[in-house]
């Protein structure tokens, strides 16, 4: 029941593959590329399938021999009179002979014995031609499906596709049953009943009237060593997919690995960075200082030419930009005046009051003042050189 449910299924697959354009292509591709090959080549990988041909003449049966679809070649007779253990051991022996071991037994008949009938059908009655057939052959024929032994082959199909045109043949299932009794006595296994396409001994139609019950189980030699094959197949793509997968799986570790270094590279090129803009801001920072302050020997400078000369200073304090005097003059009043006036204070108030000195009769003072951020001439340059040498 399997094997036949096996059987439809590849059946249907086998027909849908027959509408595709696929056949026709992988037969004129494979007919050039054995052209292209040497001849003892192509007589290697040519069908080497052996059949023989079985044919019924007035007291004998003949055997022919096909290889292919090459035409039969006479390869023996069996006389009709022996016993039919006789004729089948005389089979045997001339089957025995050739090495394939998967000889098939084709009984053939000639043409002109057949009915055939060319039919229009709807293209979706491929996949099940033959029961389609079977309900259409009292319609079609003078016989019931019943009545007769018959086989079918598409002719050709209806360029749009929606209709195939189908080649009936038939025979009548008393004739033919009476003529396979009469071949040993009915103890031959036949594989098949076909016809000859043009006389005796030349090549037959490769139909088969012969229904599915009724001819030889063979076991297929070849099907475990195909099965083993394809699961050699199967096995070999896993392992081509698991190896595959292994690479892209190392490749990506690899890649992994790499960014990882970019990435710890390019940490380090940003720490470095972070570590050169401090130092030199930090080398900055006194060319700036100097840049956009006074400096000192400016500022004493100034106030030694500033100053009175009945002024004389105590102490002189800068700290965060705060210049803090304190001293005696004469007219303590009038300093803040002429400090106002300097390029480098801005400012100038007393800090306290000023108190009379009885023993210089000079007032003593003490100032504050704020020091301009303005650029000395020579400190731009100071403070180049010193962001130079950051």
């Amino acid at each position: 029941m399997l094997i036949e449910t096996l059987d439809r299924q590849l059946a249907r697959l086998r027909t849908r593959l027959a509408k595709t354009p696929l056949p026709a292509f992988f037969a004129w591709w494979g007919e050039n590329l054995l052209a292209c090959l040497p001849q003892r080549w192509r007589d290697l990988i040519a069908d080497r399938n052996e059949t023989l041909l079985l044919e019924q003449q007035p007291g004998q049966t003949v055997v022919w021999r096909a290889r292919g679809r090459a035409a039969a070649t006479e390869y023996g007779r069996i006389a009709q009179d022996q016993p039919p253990e006789a004729q089948v051991a005389e089979f045997r022996r001339l089957r025995e002979r050739i090495e394939d071991p998967t000889v098939r037994t084709i009984y053939c008949i000639d043409a002109g014995r057949v009915l055939r009938r060319t039919i229009s059908l709807p293209a979706a009655a491929e996949e099940n031609l033959r029961q389609v057939l079977s309900f259409e052959m009292d319609r079609q024929t003078p016989f019931k499906a019943d009545q007769v032994y018959f086989d079918s082959r598409i002719v050709s199909r209806d360029a749009s596709g929606r209709t195939i045109h189908v080649e009936l043949v038939l025979l009548p299932r008393p004739q033919l049953d009476a003529e396979i009794t009469t071949l040993a006595g009915g103890a031959l296994a036949l594989d098949g009943v076909d016809i000859w396409r043009a006389g005796h001994g030349g090549q037959r139609s490769h139909i088969n009237l012969l229904p599915p019950d009724r001819r030889a189980h063979r076991r297929d030699l070849r099907l475990p060593l195909n099965l083993g094959l394809a699961a050699l197949a199967v096995v070999l793509l896993l392992l081509a997919m698991s190896k595959w997968l292994d690479n892209r799986a190392a490749a990506v570790e690899s890649m992994r690995e790499k960014v990882n270094q970019a990435d710890a590279q390019a940490r380090q090129v940003s720490d470095l960075k972070r570590s050169l803009v401090d130092s030199i801001a930090g080398a900055n920072f006194l060319a700036d200082k100097k840049r956009n302050e006074p400096l000192v020997v400016a500022v004493l400078d100034d106030l030694t030419q500033r100053l009175p000369d009945d002024t004389f200073l105590e102490r002189m304090n800068i700290e965060n930009g705060q210049l803090q005097l304190q001293g005696q003059s004469r007219e303590a009043a009038k300093l803040i005046g002429l400090l106002g006036e300097s390029p480098y204070l801005s400012n100038p108030n007393f800090q306290g009051a000023i108190q009379p000195d009885p023993r210089t009769s000079k007032e003593r003072f003490q100032i504050t003042a704020e020091l301009k951020r303005t650029k000395v001439a020579g400190t731009e340059d100071a403070g180049k050189g010193a962001t130079d040498g950051a």
